[in-house]
């Protein structure tokens, strides 16, 4: 038996332990070093991982590096065809560096198959020692945003393709799955409908069309994606309110009609009507045009509190939440609307923590009392540059460099004493953070008076 976490040399050892690994390794005297490689060989057959292992032993430890090392930096480089990459140099090192990790870190939670886990960390649990390794289609959609921004479109393509195979007859997303498509294990009622998870993939579908002006990628997502979304889209609004009926929020703890929601169901109906009129699709688009409108005029009379002179969580929940930064981020205001404005302001004077980040929202709980999000940190940076205030936008990128792992890999919170808690990674938290920072860059190309080849509408 191997309880004691000890090897004893036996070709198989038998014990209770996860995983253990032991070398043998030669008297060292004090102040001496020595160094280990090692490496994992995963597969779905013993042949084809006694290939792989063949093969790495045979090429040796510095090819294999050199091999690798040379690839990631050319997948990178791409960074340079962005508009944004004349302005790079100005931004401060540690911005830059955790830029292109948070590139590399959300590709690599991406699974051949399209989908995104949530995060690849192993040490944490979730209920019923669950982990992060599924893919929900909110996350996936975010990373979908951030990586045709930098201008990785063949990426997105596949996560569509994901998302293709994954929706419900009824056209809309469930609330994750696991990387083979499957429906993933769930805490609450089942489908447990969070609208969002729905209206977010058609939106990043439109963003891809408005980057990439691809019509391949429209036409071949149109009828099996787009079509039934946009239609479920359609159907699940109230004829009371306007809105959206009631659905779990982005937080998947409450149920109601929430802002951050509706946001979002209005952008995809909207973005869906831009798609179908590429097509010439005229009836569909000018259908979901009227939706889209309608839910607007909603929000903006249903959601917004004259008293407290900002936006609410919910219909019926006035709470201070952070995710109503989607006002002005899918379109329903502008960023300098004074609507907006006293909202963002109210976000950054009553959610800012010791620490210098943004907490969720008012009396947050989880992993503690009111930690730091790097999300939520990441949208005010995000407004902040929308409406100019660039000092402050890149104070907050500084925030988030300062407060990854010394791998630069950023987790889902920060407490206020700067721990990471919660999963590390977090693949949203990486998608963020590349958003955040092109738009930064685009800001400060139109400030000094040029221009970005990308307009955010």
């Amino acid at each position: 038996m191997e309880d004691d976490a000890s090897l004893s040399g036996n070709p198989v050892a038998h014990g209770s332990v996860d995983s253990t690994l032991g070398w043998t390794l030669p008297e060292l005297k004090p102040g001496e070093s020595t160094r280990v490689h090692y490496w994992t060989v995963l597969g779905k057959k013993y042949c084809n991982v006694l290939k792989i292992h063949k093969r790495v032993k045979e090429a040796g430890r510095s090819a294999l590096f050199h091999h690798n090392f040379n690839f990631w930096k050319s997948f990178t480089e791409k960074v340079s065809v962005l508009p944004e990459f004349a302005s790079m140099p100005q931004l401060p090192q540690r911005v830059s560096k955790c830029f292109y990790r948070s590139l590399l870190a959300v590709v690599s939670h991406m699974d051949i198959t399209g989908s995104v886990i949530a995060s690849c960390d192993s040490d944490i649990k979730q209920f019923g020692a669950d982990l992060y390794s599924y893919c929900w289609p909110r996350d996936a959609a975010w990373v979908c945003l951030a990586l045709d921004r930098a201008r990785y479109h063949h990426l997105s393509t596949e996560i569509f393709e994901f998302f293709s195979k994954i929706i419900t007859h009824r056209g809309n997303f469930l609330h994750k799955y696991t990387p083979a498509g499957d429906f993933g294990s769930t805490w609450h009622p089942v489908p447990m409908v969070q609208i969002d998870e729905t209206g977010l993939p058609l939106y990043a579908l439109y963003k891809n069309w408005e980057i990439a002006k691809s019509v391949w990628t429209t036409g071949r997502y149109y009828r099996g994606l787009v079509i039934p979304a946009a239609n479920y889209l359609t159907k699940v609004i109230d004829r009371e309110t306007g809105l959206p009926i009631s659905s779990f929020d982005l937080w998947e703890e409450r149920k109601g009609v929430h802002t951050y929601s509706a946001c979002t169901v209005y952008a995809g109906l909207n973005g869906a009507s831009e798609l179908s009129r590429s097509l010439g699709d005229y009836d569909n688009a000018n259908r979901w045009k009227e939706a889209a409108e309608r839910i607007k005029e909603s929000i903006l009379e249903k959601l917004y509190d004259d008293k407290l002179k900002r936006f609410r969580r919910s219909l019926d929940d006035p709470t201070l939440d952070s995710s109503v930064f989607a006002v002005w981020y899918f379109g329903i205001l502008p960023p300098n609307d004074p609507k907006v404005v006293r909202t963002m302001e109210a976000l950054e004077s009553e959610l800012k923590r010791p620490s210098g980040g943004i907490a969720r929202y008012l009396h947050d709980s989880y992993y503690g009392y009111m930690n730091s999000w790097i999300i939520c940190t990441l949208w005010l940076s995000q407004w902040h540059s929308a409406v100019g205030n660039l000092d402050r936008a890149l104070e907050l990128l500084e925030w988030c460099a300062d407060n990854a792992h010394p791998a630069g890999l950023m987790s889902e919170q920060i407490d206020d004493k700067g721990k990471p808690l919660s999963v590390l990674p977090l693949a949203w938290s990486h998608s963020a953070y590349l958003l955040a920072v092109l738009e930064y860059l685009q800001a400060l190309e139109i400030k000094e008076g040029g221009s970005c080849g990308y307009q955010e509408k």
